[in-house]
Parts: structure tokens; sequence; C-alpha cells
């Protein structure tokens, strides 16, 4: 399956303070609590999508899985099982960990959306990102963009990813 480009707009404003190791966190220009409830309202009502624990964060961390009903699209973009994303909970709260295509990954760096998580830089885990926290609804729109592109890599052409 081919997966287009996402054409973002750039981020505006500074890029977030970020811890350089693990736990690779964002520090500040986070989600306000109505911020994140509206992401995470959002992501976990996509087809597709169930909410779970996340195993391969922080403690908190609300993991984005596929589906026990959906078939897994490319096993690349799971983080760990059937979990393809999470959000972190505050204080770090909306920022995120996900894997999209290699294209669309230097797109959300480039961009300004996103950076490359310390096992990406490392090797250990190709195309793994940190998304940057939605700080007002224009970043939200564009985050959604986001999460929906590592919806359809998650789930392939299933059908359910958008």
């Amino acid at each position: 399956m081919t997966h287009s480009q996402l054409t973002l707009p750039r981020r505006t404003g500074a890029e977030p303070a970020v811890t350089d190791g693990m736990p690779h966190i964002q520090l500040d220009q986070t989600a306000s609590d109505e911020m994140l409830e509206k992401m995470t309202l959002w992501a976990f009502a996509l087809s597709g999508v169930t909410e779970q624990p996340s195993r391969a964060s922080l403690p908190g961390a609300r993991a984005l899985t596929v589906s026990p009903d959906v078939p897994i699209g490319d096993p690349e973009a799971m983080l760990v099982g059937r979990e393809f994303a999470h959000i972190h909970p505050q204080p770090y709260g909306g920022s995120m960990h996900m894997k999209l295509p290699p294209h669309q990954t230097s797109e959300v760096v480039d961009k300004g959306w996103g950076e490359h998580h310390p096992l990406s830089l490392d090797g250990s885990m190709p195309n793994l990102l940190m998304v940057y926290a939605p700080r007002t609804d224009d970043d939200l729109a564009v985050i959604k963009i986001i999460i929906s592109a590592a919806v359809e890599y998650a789930t392939s052409d299933s059908g359910h990813g958008l």
C-alpha cells in the first residue's frame, strides 16, 4: 500500500523542550486538560482503534491499538503488540509516540510537528516519532491528520483507517 504525503503546514513558534533520553517526554508547550480531552475523545472514537493502557510508555499513557477485529496493516507500524501510538498523560499531556512510513516521518519532522525518538536515532526502532502536543484548535486539526496517517499505516487498506 502506498501512503501519500501529508501536506502539513509548518508548525508555528519555537520547538518545545523535550528530554534527550528515556523517557522521551515533552517538557513545555503541552496540551491543556481541555485540549487533551478533545484530542483523546476524537482519537479513541476512530474506527479500528481501541484504547488500552500503553505497554510502551509511562504509567497513565493511553495506547491507540488496532481493534481485535481489524487486521494489522503493516507490522512495522506497531510499537508493541497491537499498540501503534500512545498519548502521554499530564503533566506531559498531549505529546505522542507513533510510527509512520519513512516519507511521512520526514514530513512531520521537517514541518516542525515532531522529532525522531532516541530509539529511531540509534536505529533500533526506525521511524519512531514524538509528535508534539496540540496547543490550539489549529494545531489539533494538524495532529488529527498525523494520527489518521498512523491509523492508516497500522490498519493498512482494511477500510478502517480513515
